[in-house]
């Protein structure tokens, strides 16, 4: 079972970050999403209730699933893929390449201000170049 189709099976759902929701608990009912989802980077699904600390068994049974559902396949007791192991996601990147480039962007404009670039500014763009190369050598895996 994919994570989106246990979230067809929730009321309230929101997302709260990658690979991550809220929603109503199905067993104490609650009115809010007090629920928390999470799908990990090997494919199970984390659930905790922070209303009541609801069983997952529970959680699992009032929505229809198996708890084997929350887990990826498996073969013969090995997961039937290797699984990916990032150390960020794409967002977590994305974010730490933007803070890089605003600083780009500073020192940018204190060197058109003066004219001239210190030294621990040039240093401090080779670190950004540094850094983002290093990001992009990860995303190829």
């Amino acid at each position: 079972m994919t994570v989106a189709a246990l979230l067809d099976k929730l009321e309230g759902v929101r997302g709260c970050g990658s690979g991550r929701w809220r929603a109503r608990c199905p067993v104490c009912e609650s009115h809010k999403a007090v629920l928390a989802l999470t799908e990990t980077a090997e494919g199970t699904v984390l659930l905790h209730c922070f209303r009541n600390g609801c069983a997952v068994a529970d959680i699992a049974a009032a929505v229809g699933v198996d708890l084997a559902d929350l887990f990826p396949p498996h073969v013969d007791g090995v997961h039937a893929s290797k699984p990916i192991r990032r150390r960020f996601n794409a967002v977590q990147v994305l974010g730490a390449i933007n803070l890089e480039l605003l600083e780009v962007l500073l020192i940018a404009g204190a060197i058109l201000q003066r004219g001239s670039i210190t030294l621990t500014e040039h240093e401090r763009l080779r670190l950004a170049v540094s850094r983002v190369s290093v990001a992009e050598g990860a995303s190829r895996g």
